[in-house]
């Protein structure tokens, strides 16, 4: 819609002969001239067309600063959970190298068979492959902290708190939040895009009026005279017939824009069903959080039971063995159902649309 300005210079050389002669006339005219559009409707909504485009594109960016923060969080948390799973299974090979000194020094003194440490080797042995199953996971996540974050994973490293609990709210609650997904809000300006474009090659059918301007001057060498040009008009070109190509890009704009209407749809229902078991994974892991705890909370008792037992002579080792297992199995379960709990907190802020910065308090970070 900006005005355009034109230079010209035209050198012309004009030849009449006769029979009696000839007669040569040169002339210069050197110009300018300016187009200002007054009115052109396909320029005006093909112009309209940028802003949603633009904040179509803002809103991918935001989607991908979203996925990568929450890869970021993933690394972290699976980090942290093989650093503790790791120092449980260091713990628990301590303890199985404890329980076989014991052992050993009990049958020295003929209180249990060789079978009783033969048992208590085995678990050391076990206990060491876990320890070493522990540490190459440590040594995965690690190597995925990097490959994401381009950094070694810090020695002290703390996630963020959220200022709202995921726990709050039921299905409906969250459902209602989906329109504020960055895909979602891209796909919604680019359906608005599309039913620009839809207007804009109905347009091609419309007028176009302009203001015309230009000043020109003319040497002519023959008779040494020169000229000079005004001219001031209005221009209006209306369109009569095209060959069809305005209405087939048309019906191709239609065509596009249901298109889009079908793909703002298909990432309604996609929105949804991610929501949904979104909610369902973080309900599920709260429920196993606490029944973990109440398994732990058994089984530590019952190998307190049994080891009082065994040191009194009433409860073989292999009890015993089994009873520090099982409680192994459970605070490991415990470890990595807490972590699991902490990604699906952030998973549901993030299928929502609102991992941002603005949602998390910040270690020594205070005030809203």
């Amino acid at each position: 819609m900006l005005p355009t300005v034109t230079a010209n210079v035209t050198p012309n050389k004009l030849v009449n002969r006769w029979d009696g002669g000839e007669q040569n006339q040169q002339t210069l005219v050197a110009g300018l001239s300016l187009s200002q559009i007054l009115y052109n409707r396909v320029a005006l909504l093909a112009f309209a067309q940028t802003t949603p485009w633009i904040a179509a594109y803002a809103d991918d960016l935001d989607g991908m600063v979203q996925t990568v923060f929450f890869q970021v969080v993933q690394a972290v948390v699976n980090a942290l959970q093989a650093q503790e799973i790791a120092q449980l299974a260091e713990n628990n090979l301590q303890l199985m190298r404890r329980h076989l000194q014991s052992s050993e020094a009990r049958y020295r003194v003929g209180e249990i068979t060789r079978t009783s440490v033969s048992q208590a080797e085995a678990r050391l042995a076990v206990a060491q492959a876990d320890v070493t199953r522990a540490n190459n996971d440590l040594a995965v996540a690690r190597s995925n902290f990097f490959a994401i974050v381009g950094m070694a994973l810090p020695e002290q490293i703390t996630l963020p708190a959220l200022r709202q609990a995921t726990e709050e709210g039921e299905l409906a609650f969250w459902i209602g939040q989906l329109e504020q997904r960055p895909d979602m809000r891209a796909a919604e300006k680019r359906l608005t895009v599309s039913t620009l474009a839809v207007q804009q090659e109905e347009a091609g059918h419309w007028p176009t009026l302009s203001l015309t301007s230009g000043v020109n001057h003319t040497w002519q060498r023959s008779t040494i005279d020169q000229m000079e040009g005004y001219n001031l008009g209005m221009k209006l070109e209306v369109p009569v017939f095209s060959g069809g190509m305005t209405v087939s890009k048309t019906v191709e704009a239609q065509a596009k824009r249901a298109a889009q209407q079908a793909e703002v749809d298909r990432l309604r229902r996609l929105a949804y069903q991610e929501i949904e078991k979104a909610r369902l994974d973080l309900l599920t892991n709260q429920a196993l959080a606490t029944s973990l705890q109440s398994s732990v909370t058994a089984a530590r008792m019952a190998r307190d039971g049994v080891e009082r037992e065994y040191r009194v002579g009433t409860r073989p080792i292999l009890d015993l063995l089994d009873a520090e297992h099982e409680l192994f199995s459970y605070l490991t379960e415990q470890a990595k159902n807490r972590y699991t709990l902490t990604l699906a907190r952030f998973h549901m802020l993030a299928v929502v649309g609102r991992l941002t910065m603005e949602e998390l308090v910040l270690p020594g970070a205070s005030g809203p």
